[in-house]
């Protein structure tokens, strides 16, 4: 599955220049004023060079930085904005010497509340912050048209989102420290679709692999491809049950024809090494769990299965691969589904094409 969604997005330092030009600022305020003069009964607006080479222009109210001003760091950092008792708080724009801007709120000396973050490149996001972080509902935006928006903790995608590609592809899901984890849908721009669940970014677990010509997938995915028990629809109503590996039939499976026939397969990635009519042999009667099966074999006895072989259920859910029967008992073998547990045994509806085996697409081979 194609993924660009490794896009850093804690690239903003933090503030903790603040509180040590704070102490340079109690010690030397008064000594350093270049120009003073009365705004209001309770606030002078100030020029003070610190010692350290930082400056601030604005209001201050009893010794300390509060009301409206302008701090200049020594080495290019830059904020104008609100302060109050010496600390950065309310509405502000600070400025990075490599040209990133950040326009929001900010509470004592942090980005915290709601505010728009710019890169130099482009790249732009706008939302909820906390501690500095990118933290809350937000949307990040970059410079080549990929969009992200939903939850971001501490800085990271995490939590319930959408992203979406410049190149038309669509997450709508589960998000974990940016990566794509847990449920969601993702789409392509041909018109395929996948629901289900992700690890690590790629399709893992149960899922929906659905194509645009009508055929779908129900079943297990594993490192983004078919792998493990599914049902395969076609748009003409054939269905096949069984076992997948690589995006391929892989293993024993059960096919269903639109009329409601059914054979019994085995396949070797991809290629059909066997196929046999399902259907109950009268000389050879089986049934386990009170169900019937079928059992082929010369050496059947009494009408009942007798001798070892391949045995299915004639429902087309299991299979037993090298069974041994003894007078309609099943002495080894072990019983393999064809269908796991949570996936629907019904027929798709629609369309008028069938096939014998799944190439990577969805399509007939």
């Amino acid at each position: 599955m194609h993924h660009r969604h490794q896009h850093s997005t804690t690239r903003a330092p933090v503030f903790g220049r603040i509180s040590a030009s704070g102490l340079a600022w109690s010690l030397c305020l008064g000594l350093f004023i270049s120009v003073a003069f009365n705004t209001d009964a309770n606030a002078d607006a100030e020029r003070i060079k610190l010692p350290n080479g930082d400056l601030y222009e604005g209001e201050v109210v009893d010794g300390v930085r509060t009301g409206q001003g302008v701090y200049t760091w020594s080495d290019g950092y830059r904020y104008e904005g609100q302060f109050a008792n010496n600390r950065l708080q309310g509405e502000g724009t600070y400025y990075w010497p490599d040209g990133r801007k950040y326009v929001g709120e900010f509470s004592a000396d942090k980005r915290q509340g709601e505010g728009r973050l710019e890169w130099p490149n482009g790249d732009i996001y706008i939302g909820d912050f906390f501690q500095d972080q990118m933290h809350g509902q937000g949307t990040f935006e970059w410079e080549n048209g990929d969009r992200y928006t939903g939850t971001f903790s501490d800085g990271k995608r995490s939590g319930r989102g959408s992203f979406v590609w410049e190149s038309g592809e669509r997450y709508d899901g589960d998000f974990v420290g940016g990566i794509l984890v847990g449920k969601g849908q993702f789409k392509w721009p041909d018109g395929r679709e996948f629901a289900g669940q992700f690890k690590d970014g790629r399709k893992q677990g149960a899922g929906v692999f659905r194509w645009p010509n009508g055929n779908r997938y129900v079943g297990e995915f594993s490192d983004d491809v078919r792998d493990g028990l599914g049902v395969f629809y076609w748009r003409d109503g054939t269905i096949y049950r069984g076992q997948f590996a690589e995006n391929r039939m892989h293993g024993y499976g059960v096919k269903q024809q639109p009329e409601g026939s059914m054979e019994v397969q085995l396949w070797n990635r991809g290629q059909l090494q066997l196929n046999r009519s399902l259907s109950a042999v009268p000389h050879c009667q089986l049934s386990l769990d009170g169900r019937p099966w079928m059992f082929q074999h010369e050496r059947c006895t009494n009408g009942l299965a007798h001798g070892r072989g391949l045995a299915a259920s004639l429902d087309g859910s299991e299979v037993i691969a090298d069974a041994h029967f003894v007078l309609g008992h099943l002495v080894s073998g072990n019983r393999q589904p064809l269908v796991a547990p949570a996936d629907p045994i019904e027929a798709s509806a629609d369309a008028d094409q069938t096939s014998n085996s799944v190439s990577n697409d969805g399509g007939a081979r």
